[in-house]
């Protein structure tokens, strides 16, 4: 029988830098398809049409406050996650998710003597790109409207057809 490949560890870099034992947490972007529901005569049910992708969010939580990443607010930044799987094969998964987009919010949270003073940076996400084993599962940039999913653009002829 064979077991699913967990995520055993995972590293994080902003802006190029590794993060490597100072990251505690990564929260990757949600990609959904917004739709709007769509119910025609003779149909016996509303049906979704994709609009478009929804707004997409990421975050990186630091077990401190440095100074250089308090000081990229109201940038565009780049987040790498490298979560790396590994399965009771021993076969080691590499995942690479890349997101760049604007830093919108430094989260300090509270302070309590003898705790954790942790920060969370989030981003608003304009690209994102999925890479598994050397394969680009999705590549996506909302600014352009490119949307290629399993290799495929699926926006591609909605962009001809603007003359883009």
């Amino acid at each position: 029988m064979a077991y699913p490949r967990f995520i055993r560890n995972f590293n994080g870099f902003l802006d190029g830098v590794s993060y490597f034992g100072l990251l505690r947490e990564g929260k990757l972007p949600d990609v959904k398809i917004m739709t709007a529901a769509h119910r025609g005569a003779g149909m016996d049910g509303p049906i979704g049409v994709d609009m478009g992708l929804e707004g997409m969010t990421a975050e990186m939580t630091f077990a401190e406050w440095p100074t250089t990443v308090l000081s990229m607010l109201g940038t565009l930044q780049r987040f790498v996650f490298r979560p790396a799987g590994k399965g009771d094969d021993g076969v080691e998964q590499v995942n690479i998710f890349t997101c760049s987009g604007l830093i919108t919010a430094p989260e300090l949270g509270s302070l309590k003597a003898g705790d954790e003073s942790l920060l969370k940076l989030s981003m608003d996400v304009r690209q994102t790109r999925l890479e598994q084993d050397g394969t680009i599962v999705w590549d996506i940039d909302l600014e352009t409207g490119k949307r290629v999913i399993g290799g495929i653009d699926q926006n591609a002829g909605i962009r001809t057809a603007m003359g883009l």
